[in-house]
C-alpha cells in the first residue's frame, strides 16, 4: 500500500491556527468571509482535539460564522452583508470580541474588513478587528499568533496604575482547553510567581474572555513567548511596559532560560539562581532511570517546542534522533523525516495525530502530542512545559515505551487461555 508522505501529513492550514485562537477567547467570535466549508472546518478543534470547546455551539451560537460567499456572489457589493453580519454576532449576548478574517477567494476582490470592522464597531460599542487573511501564505502557527496580533492592536485597554511586581505572558501555544494545556498555562504561572515573586495578571490566551485579557494593562512587565513575539511589541508600546523575549520552556535547560531572562528583567537573578538549582534537583531525582539509556527519541512538534527538545532529551538520558517542524519554520538542527522514513531507527516518536497515522503506515512506535490530538485527551492536569512538563512527559514516555514493547511482543495464539490448575 502506497503511505502518504510525511510533508503532506503535517501539514495545517492558517484557519485552523485562527480557530485555535479563537478558541482560546471565550467570549469572542471569529466572522469569515467564505463558504460554508468553513463551519465544517471548526471539527478540527470541537469534540475532535479539544473536548472542552466553545466553537460550536448545540443551540446554534457558534463562535464561527461565515458570509456564504461563493464563485457567484463573491464578485457582487456585500458591504451590507457583512455589516450585518458583523453587527449581528457582536450583539449577541456574552460577546466581548469579533475577529473579521477572510479567505482568499473572497480578500481577492479587495473587500476593506478593516474599515468595515471599524465602522460597525463604533455602533454596536465591541471591538471589532481584522485577522489578515493569509491562506495562501502561511500554516497554522502564524494564523494562531496573527489573531493575538489583532488582539494587541485593537483591544481597549483602560489606562491605571501598574501593579509593582506583575508581569503578562503573552503567546502560550493554547491549542485546547484541556487538562494538558491548562496545566501548562499553571505551570507557567508558577515558574514566575512561586520561583520569581512576581505577579501573573494577565495570559494571552489562556481560555479565559476578553475582562482577563485586559488585566494586562497593569503589568509592568511582557514575557512574550515565541508565539507571540510580535503581539508582545505591539503591547509593551501601547503599554509603555517592559518586555522580555523567552523561549518556550521545555525541558530543564530551556526551564532555566526562561527564568534567567525573567529575573534579569525584573532584578531576581539570585532568585531565579535558587529556582534553578531546586527545579533541576527536582527532576533529576525523579526521573533518573524512567527509561532505558540510550532510549531514541524523534519529535515532531511547532518550533519553539522542538529548540527545547535536545535539552529534555538529556534531562531523561535519552537521545535526540529526529526533530521535526509540524509548522513554519523548518527545524534544522537535528535530523529530520529521513530518520522516520522507515522503522527500526527510532525506538519512538512523540507526534501529533498527523504524524501519528505516518507512524502507523511506516510501524513505528509513537506517542500522540500537541496539535492535533484526535487520540489522547486529558481531563485532569498534565503538563508540558516547566520542571513539571519535564517529569509528567518523562512519565508518558517510559509508559508508551512499555506499552510498545509489550504489543510488539504478543504472539498471536490458537489455543486460547491456559485452563489447567
Amino acid at each position: 500500500m502506497k503511505t502518504l508522505s510525511w510533508q503532506t501529513r503535517l501539514k495545517n492550514p492558517y484557519m485552523v491556527g485562527v480557530y485555535l485562537a479563537t478558541n482560546a477567547v471565550k467570549d469572542a467570535v471569529l466572522v469569515v468571509d467564505g463558504p460554508d466549508c468553513l463551519f465544517f472546518k471548526g471539527e478540527y478543534v470541537h469534540g475532535t482535539h479539544d473536548l472542552h470547546s466553545t466553537l460550536l455551539d448545540p443551540a446554534g451560537n457558534h463562535r464561527i460564522a461565515h458570509t456564504l460567499a461563493d464563485t457567484v456572489n463573491v464578485v457582487m457589493d456585500r458591504e451590507p452583508q457583512l455589516r450585518d453580519l458583523m453587527a449581528r454576532v457582536a450583539q449577541r449576548d456574552g460577546v466581548k470580541a469579533v475577529l473579521v478574517s477572510a479567505l482568499p477567494m473572497a480578500s481577492i476582490t479587495g473587500s476593506q474588513y478593516d474599515r468595515l470592522a471599524g465602522e460597525v464597531s463604533e455602533i454596536v460599542g465591541v471591538p471589532i478587528m481584522e485577522v489578515p487573511a493569509k491562506s495562501l501564505q502561511t500554516d497554522w502557527l502564524d494564523g494562531y499568533s496573527e489573531v493575538l496580533n489583532s488582539l494587541a492592536r485593537g483591544l481597549p485597554f483602560e489606562s491605571g496604575q501598574t501593579k509593582k511586581g506583575s508581569v503578562a505572558i503573552v503567546g502560550p501555544l493554547v491549542h485546547r482547553l484541556e487538562g494538558d494545556v491548562m496545566a501548562d498555562l499553571a505551570e507557567l504561572t508558577r515558574l514566575c510567581e512561586e520561583y520569581l515573586d512576581l505577579s501573573v495578571v494577565s495570559i494571552w490566551p489562556s481560555g479565559s474572555g476578553v475582562e482577563d485579557l485586559a488585566k494586562i494593562a497593569l503589568a509592568e512587565t511582557i514575557i512574550a513567548l515565541p508565539a507571540g513575539v510580535k503581539a508582545g511589541k505591539i503591547l509593551s508600546r501601547r503599554l509603555d511596559a517592559k518586555l522580555v523575549h523567552v523561549p518556550q520552556p521545555f525541558g530543564t535547560a530551556a526551564t532555566g532560560d526562561f527564568l534567567n531572562l525573567i529575573a534579569q528583567a525584573t532584578g531576581r537573578s539570585e532568585l531565579a539562581k535558587k529556582a534553578i538549582a531546586a527545579g533541576n534537583a527536582l527532576v533529576h531525582d525523579t526521573v533518573k532511570n524512567v527509561i532505558p539509556a540510550g532510549t531514541k527519541l524523534a519529535l515532531v512538534a511547532e518550533p519553539g517546542t522542538l529548540a527545547g527538545f535536545a535539552g529534555f532529551a538529556k534531562d531523561i538520558g535519552a537521545i535526540p534522533a529526529a526533530g521535526v517542524s509540524s509548522a513554519n519554520p523548518p527545524f534544522n538542527e537535528l535530523p529530520g523525516l529521513e530518520v522516520l522514513e522507515n522503522a527500526g531507527q527510532v525506538d519512538l516518536c512523540i507526534t501529533n495525530s498527523r504524524g501519528a497515522e505516518a507512524c502507523i503506515d511506516r510501524k513505528i512506535p509513537f506517542m500522540e502530542f500537541g496539535y492535533p490530538s484526535y487520540g489522547t485527551h486529558y481531563l485532569a492536569p498534565s503538563p508540558t512545559l516547566g520542571y513539571f512538563g519535564v517529569i509528567n512527559i518523562a512519565d508518558r514516555i517510559a509508559n508508551a515505551l512499555r506499552w510498545w514493547a509489550a504489543a510488539t511482543s504478543l504472539q498471536p495464539t490458537t489455543t486460547g487461555p491456559s485452563t489447567s490448575a
